[in-house]
């Protein structure tokens, strides 16, 4: 097997980075293994947001046709693109995908899974299921509905078109769109952002987010929640230091 993942962290954010250059980042069987470490890891640590990018000029082709067989036995791969987008979905800290180039398969699973997609002008995105023969893991369709219109699902899924990264901005699936080359960069800058935030009140709202998303949030669970962050001493802390920043204290 073939593929491994890089990691660095610095200021309270993790990057982690698809590497198989041979094969344009393909998401091999220990590459995605390896992903799942990576990010469970980030979620048990003093981490605050996470990059994920693709090493090179390319996010990743998807998955590594050198391990499918055409056999029921390509489950495996479709579980560990599977278990990689759930342990980015269960991440309590925020996860962005910075996308160059190709984001194809199973990668577009991994990237809507994360909190946000910045992608340079050059990306595309590309489910080539039908093209190989392939109904697409049910599951993985599941998930991606929650976050695309029947439009452009049936553009990926059913017709096996292309989407380039403007026309995801117009479908949704794509924050923002960067100049090409930066989109790392500009990921990166997100998640300082975004790390320089409440921790407990980011991980909340990531929490509730996805459980709306899922149909399975308790509004009377979340409100408990929600009073717990309202009276606790890190938020009195960020109340006393915004008044002092406005000369209130």
């Amino acid at each position: 097997m073939s593929g491994h993942v890089a990691t660095s962290s610095q200021d309270g954010v993790l990057e982690v980075t698809l590497e198989n250059a041979r094969r344009r980042n393909a998401l091999s069987l220990s590459l995605l293994s390896a992903l799942s470490r990576a990010i469970d890891d980030a979620g048990a640590g003093e981490i605050r947001a996470v990059v994920v990018a693709g090493a090179g000029d390319g996010f990743s082709a998807g998955a590594d046709l050198a391990e499918l067989m055409g056999t029921i036995d390509d489950r495996a791969v479709d579980d560990a693109i599977a278990r990689a987008a759930a342990s980015i979905r269960d991440c309590p800290v925020p996860v962005i995908a910075a996308v160059e180039g190709p984001c194809i398969g199973g990668a577009l699973e991994l990237a809507l899974n994360c909190d946000a997609i910045v992608a340079g002008e050059g990306a595309y995105f590309a489910v080539p299921a039908t093209h190989l023969g392939l109904l697409y893991d049910p599951r993985a369709v599941a998930r991606l509905r929650l976050r695309l219109s029947p439009a452009a699902l049936r553009w990926l899924l059913l017709l096996g078109e292309r989407i380039d990264a403007l026309t995801g901005v117009e479908m949704g699936l794509v924050a923002r769109v960067v100049r090409e080359g930066t989109a790392k960069a500009e990921a990166r800058a997100l998640a300082g952002r975004v790390s320089a935030r409440s921790p407990h009140a980011v991980a909340a709202t990531r929490k509730l987010l996805n459980e709306f998303e899922e149909g399975c949030a308790r509004l009377d669970e979340w409100e408990r929640v929600r009073l717990d962050i309202l009276d606790s001493t890190e938020r009195r802390e960020r109340i006393e230091e915004a008044k002092e920043r406005l000369g209130l204290a």
